[in-house]
């Protein structure tokens, strides 16, 4: 089956890789080799092409590794690692900061995790029709779908779409406890998109030990 035809969107895109690594012992999982280079690298493939504006870097370690890569490199500003949340924040809060110059992009964040090197082509695409395109029937959109063939279509809060206009109500969130991606997201209107497709089968697979790091890449 051929790769879906897609177009670029007026949307940034924000890679999460600020983790701890805990499953891996620590190490900064989204460097570590994959196929012959970092795994970030096959995210930013399959991202890069499918966004009109900017793709930003979350990181918190290892920061002049992942500024090799040509995008800007956004730290957490909360400490001690609190999660994908305070990430998505750092996103959020670059792209609605006042020294900023407006780009297409400036109205809506993709948000994905620098460890999963197979997300589909069409991401963009389906998300972007799930929020309703530029009318913005809804504030954000979240993936359904599977990490192998044959598992039940999961929620994948960490492949989403969400209107920049929510930083504020982010930041508030985060201030009163909250550090579950989900839960936040459902917290604004939210349009879930299947991706249950052939092609989607290994879409949301992501690489959690280091025996992974050999896993062959599926079969188209």
């Amino acid at each position: 089956m051929g790769e879906p035809q897609t177009s670029a969107r007026p949307i940034t895109a924000l890679i999460l890789c600020g983790g701890r690594g805990s499953r891996m012992g620590g190490v900064d999982k989204p460097l570590q080799s994959f196929h012959g280079r970092p795994l970030v690298g096959h995210v930013l493939d399959r991202i890069r092409p499918q966004v009109q504006g900017r793709v930003l870097i979350s990181a918190n370690r290892h920061l002049p590794a992942y500024r090799e890569f040509g995008h800007p490199v956004l730290a957490d500003s909360l400490s001690d690692f609190q999660g994908p949340l305070a990430g998505l924040l750092a996103g959020l809060a670059h792209v609605n900061g006042p020294a900023m110059t407006a780009t297409p992009g400036d109205a809506w964040l993709l948000c994905v995790s620098g460890d999963s090197p197979w997300l589909p082509v069409d991401l963009v695409d389906r998300l972007w029709q799930g929020v309703g395109g530029v009318s913005g029937r809804n504030d954000c959109a979240m993936a359904l779908g599977r990490e192998a063939p044959g598992e039940p279509l999961r929620s994948q809060p960490l492949a989403s779409l969400v209107h920049t206009r929510h930083h504020r109500a982010l930041a508030q969130a985060l201030a009163s406890g909250e550090r579950r991606v989900e839960a936040w997201l459902r917290s604004l209107p939210l349009a879930e998109v299947p991706f249950d497709q052939p092609q989607d089968a290994f879409a949301f697979a992501n690489i959690n030990d280091r025996s992974q790091l050999e896993r062959p890449e599926p079969a188209p």
